[in-house]
C-alpha cells in the first residue's frame, strides 16, 4: 500500500485555510497535541490557538484565546485546554497534589466552561489569529443539537503519581484516577484522583501524560472518539451511581472489550474498574490482529487529506469550476464520519480499485456506509487511454461516476445519498481525484429518469453485478 500522490502543485497565494493550517500551537506540548489531533480528526477540522474578539475596544489590540485546540465537526465541537505544569514537591503530598491540580486541571476546567459559553453565544466571533483578522473558516452550527465536549490535557503528574502509588505496592501506572464521588475542594484529600472540577456534575474529560496518547491513538477517528466521550458522559453524569476507575486507559479497555459499551450500574451502587485491564487488552491476540487488519484503513484517511491539501492550497475545484468550500467540506465530512472499522473496509476497496485498474479496464464498485441504510459509496478506477487528452479523460470519468452513482440509487431505492470517488490506477505516477455527493429526496423515482438511467447504464456497461 502507498499513500495517494498529489496531482497538482499547491497554489502560492495564502488562503484562509492555509492561514489556519499554519498554526501548530504556541508550546511544545500544544504542538504535540495538534499533531495527534490532526492525525485523528484530520486537518480540515482541527484548529490550535483560536481567539475571540472579546475586549478589543474599537477593533484594536489582541484577541483573547478561546482554547488551545478547537475541533469542529458538524454537530460536535471539541474544546481542548493543554497545560504542562511542574509538580512541586512539598512535605505534605496532599498539598503538593492540590497545588498542581488547581493549576493544571481546575484552571483548565474553568477556561473550558467559559469557552463553551462563548461558542454557544457568539459562534461567529471566533478567529484563527491573535489580531482577529481571519475568522474561523468553518461555520459553527447554532441549534439545540450542538454537542460540546470539554477536554483538559494535564501534564506533569505522571511520575509523581506512580511514586505515590508505588509506596503502597509496585506496578501501578502514573495515570490519574477517575472518582465521581469528589468535587471542588474535596480533591485536596484525594491525591491523584479527579472527580468534578466543575459543579453540577459537568463533565470535563481529563487526559494526562499517560492517557492522552492511548486515547487519541486508539480512538483515531472523530466518530470513534466522540462515541467514547458520549458513552462516558452518559454513564458518569447519570447521578444515580458512582464510579471509581483506576485510570482512563482502564475505562477505555473495558469499553472496547464490551462492544464499545459501558455497564449499566444499579442505582446507589459504586462501579469499580481496577488496574490491569488495558495491559491485558493490549497484549491479547484479538487486539494485535485488529491492529494489523486496520493498517489498510489509513488509505481512507489519505484520500480525505489529499483533497484537504488542495482546499488548503486553493487548488480544489468543483465540477462546475466553483471553489465552494462549504460543498467540498460537506463531502469530506461525510467520509470522515466513518469509524475506523468501516474505514478498514473502505481502505481495502480503494486499494483494490487502484490495483485492479492496472489491467487497463475500468473498476467500479458500491459499498453501503457503516450503520446507515441511507448512504452508499461508489468507487471508480479508470485508466486514461493514451490517445485521449487529460481534459477529455477527466470529463468522461466524471460522467461515468455520475452515471454509476445514479445507478446505485436505481438498484438500491432506500439510498438517500451517494458519495462518489474516481481516480486513476496505481500505474499512474500522479493522479487526480474526483469527489461527488449526490442526494435524493424522493423514494419514488420519476419514470423518465429511470428510463434514461437504464439507457446510460447499458451504454456504459454498468451495474451488472450487485453491491460490494
Amino acid at each position: 500500500m502507498k499513500a495517494l500522490p498529489f496531482a497538482d502543485e499547491p497554489a502560492y497565494s495564502v488562503t484562509p485555510w492555509q492561514e489556519a493550517w499554519r498554526q501548530h500551537g504556541a508550546t511544545e506540548s500544544e504542538r504535540y497535541l495538534t499533531k495527534l489531533a490532526r492525525r485523528a480528526f484530520l486537518t480540515l477540522w482541527s484548529y490550535p490557538n483560536v481567539y475571540t474578539d472579546e475586549g478589543r475596544g474599537g477593533g484594536t489590540g489582541d484577541g483573547k484565546e478561546l482554547c488551545d485546540l478547537l475541533v469542529v465537526f458538524g454537530d460536535h465541537i471539541l474544546l481542548f485546554s493543554d497545560k504542562e505544569c511542574e509538580f512541586s514537591e512539598h512535605a505534605d503530598p496532599k498539598v503538593a497534589w492540590y497545588r498542581w491540580y488547581r493549576r493544571a486541571i481546575e484552571k483548565s476546567a474553568k477556561q473550558l466552561a467559559g469557552a463553551e459559553a462563548w461558542v454557544r453565544r457568539y459562534p461567529g466571533r471566533i478567529f484563527v489569529d491573535r489580531q482577529c483578522r481571519q475568522q474561523l473558516p468553518l461555520d459553527l452550527v447554532r441549534h439545540e443539537h450542538l454537542k460540546i465536549h470539554l477536554i483538559a490535557v494535564a501534564k506533569g503528574s505522571a511520575k509523581h503519581a506512580k511514586a505515590h502509588w508505588d509506596a503502597s505496592g509496585k506496578g501501578s501506572s502514573g495515570s490519574l484516577i477517575l472518582n465521581t464521588e469528589i468535587r471542588g475542594s474535596e480533591h485536596l484529600a484525594h491525591p491523584f484522583n479527579v472527580g468534578w472540577p466543575l459543579s453540577c456534575r459537568k463533565m470535563v474529560h481529563v487526559f494526562d501524560d499517560e492517557t492522552l496518547d492511548i486515547v487519541l491513538q486508539e480512538l483515531d477517528t472523530i466518530a470513534d472518539f466522540v462515541a467514547y466521550l458520549d458513552e462516558k458522559e452518559r454513564h458518569l453524569t447519570c447521578g444515580h451511581a458512582e464510579f471509581l476507575v483506576l485510570g482512563e486507559e482502564e475505562l477505555l479497555a473495558f469499553y472496547l472489550k464490551q462492544a464499545r459499551r459501558l455497564p449499566e450500574v444499579p442505582e446507589g451502587a459504586l462501579a469499580v474498574i481496577g488496574e490491569g485491564e488495558w495491559k491485558k487488552f493490549k497484549s491479547s491476540r484479538p487486539y494485535r490482529k485488529q491492529l494489523k487488519a486496520r493498517k489498510i484503513s489509513y488509505l481512507w484517511d489519505d484520500i480525505i487529506e489529499y483533497q484537504i491539501s488542495h482546499i488548503l492550497a486553493g487548488s480544489a475545484y468543483s465540477i462546475d469550476e466553483s471553489q465552494s468550500i462549504t460543498d467540498m467540506e460537506t463531502v469530506l465530512r461525510a467520509m470522515a464520519e466513518e469509524p475506523r472499522h468501516m474505514r478498514t473496509h473502505l481502505g481495502a476497496v480503494l486499494h483494490r480499485a487502484r490495483k485492479i485498474g492496472r489491467s487497463g479496464k475500468r473498476y467500479a464498485t458500491a459499498v453501503k456506509a457503516s450503520g446507515s441504510q441511507d448512504r452508499a459509496y461508489v468507487v471508480i478506477s479508470l485508466p486514461k487511454p493514451s490517445k485521449v487528452n487529460y481534459d477529455e479523460y477527466r470529463e468522461a470519468r466524471q460522467y461515468q461516476l455520475v452515471t454509476y452513482a445514479e445507478g446505485c440509487k436505481l438498484r438500491l431505492p432506500q439510498i438517500r445519498e451517494v458519495i462518489g470517488i474516481a481516480f486513476e490506477p496505481y500505474s499512474t505516477k500522479t493522479i487526480s481525484v474526483d469527489f461527488m455527493l449526490m442526494r435524493f429526496h424522493d423514494d419514488v423515482l420519476d419514470a423518465s429518469w429511470r428510463i434514461d438511467i437504464e439507457r446510460r447504464l447499458q451504454q456504459e456497461d454498468m451495474w451488472r453485478r450487485g453491491i460490494a
